[in-house]
């Protein structure tokens, strides 16, 4: 048996991830309805296209950074930074009288300022909220995983060894494997479905009271505690943090199991069946709740995440 305990870190730093640099200083918002007043447009006849064509803008557009333009944003400008930590634990018996089992296990923790729509940041509390105060959209990522534990093990079964002829071709041979995989789910954020801040740039989230919206039994009619939060009044920025870490998307408990042969039929050729079964218990795994405030939907899970049962067979001949 090998036992082997360790540490892993990193901190991470400019990272690409694009970012808006158009939007209103944040002092600004104080002007409230006077932000949609239309007034003359300065660059009325130099500008042939767009709404900055027109004869009148609104005061909100003229007192952008950059009011010429529309959008001003850095593709990919190394401003995102990370940090991670973690336990790691694993287990491993070697391969003896035909038996090897292998066990690991991840207890860790990711804080980033931005993930990405590709890597995952749909579950989260939407895109950067306020590109004035990018520190505020720092919280644990999309991608944290607090628990993660995968076991695996091979077993050659003693059966038919000792038989000869067809008896022994067909009993014997045989091995039959298994995968258990247990990971939490990732951290949920909650986004609105309107954005009344009128910021030019960023979104808005709602505001939270402060106390934990974490159920203890949750259900997918009630994934989490919604009247924890609501909207904030026009012109501002919600207090809800990008992520809840204590908030999650369903988690990830499967089996996997794999029953396979090898048949000599001569010096030369092997004939090699398989069965596989992915999730064998055919357990679902529900898939993360709608997170928009304002939505009909709002905190109530429709679909399931993961693939039921699935079973396949093969043949395979080898040389």
């Amino acid at each position: 048996m090998l036992l082997d305990i360790g540490y892993a870190g990193s901190h991470g730093l400019k990272f690409p991830e694009t970012r808006t640099l158009n939007q209103l200083p944040d002092s600004a918002l104080a002007l409230g309805n006077d932000l949609r007043t239309q007034v003359p447009n300065p660059f009325f006849g130099q500008i042939k296209s767009g709404s900055l064509a027109q004869s009148t803008v609104s005061r909100a557009q003229l007192l952008r950074p950059y009011p010429q333009f529309t959008a001003v944003g850095s593709t990919a400008a190394d401003w995102a930074a990370s940090i991670f930590h973690a336990l790691e634990v694993k287990v491993e018996k070697r391969y003896a009288r035909g038996f090897t089992i292998l066990g690991s296990y991840t207890y860790s923790k990711l804080i980033d300022t931005a993930t990405g729509g590709f890597s995952g940041e749909s579950l989260g509390g939407g895109g950067i909220q306020n590109w004035n105060n990018l520190r505020a959209d720092r919280a644990v990522s999309s991608l944290d995983q607090t628990h993660r534990f995968i076991a695996n093990a091979v077993y050659e079964l003693p059966v038919g060894k000792s038989l000869h002829g067809v008896p022994g071709r067909i009993l014997a041979g045989w091995e039959v494997g298994a995968i258990y995989s247990a990971f939490t789910g990732p951290p949920l954020g909650i986004n609105s479905a309107t954005n009344n801040t009128f910021a030019q740039g960023g979104g808005q989230r709602p505001n939270w009271t402060g106390v934990s919206p974490k159920l203890s039994n949750p259900t997918p009619d009630r994934w989490f505690d919604t009247s924890q939060f609501s909207n904030p009044p026009a012109y501002t920025f919600g207090n809800a943090g990008r992520n809840f870490s204590g908030v999650r998307a369903d988690g990830t408990r499967q089996i996997h199991l794999s029953l396979h042969k090898n048949t000599d039929l001569t010096e030369k050729l092997k004939l090699q069946f398989r069965a596989e079964f992915f999730n064998l218990t055919n357990s679902p795994q529900f898939a993360p709740p709608n997170i928009a405030l304002g939505n009909p939907q709002f905190g109530v899970v429709n679909a399931q995440g993961n693939l039921p049962r699935v079973v396949q067979f093969a043949l395979k001949l080898m040389r």
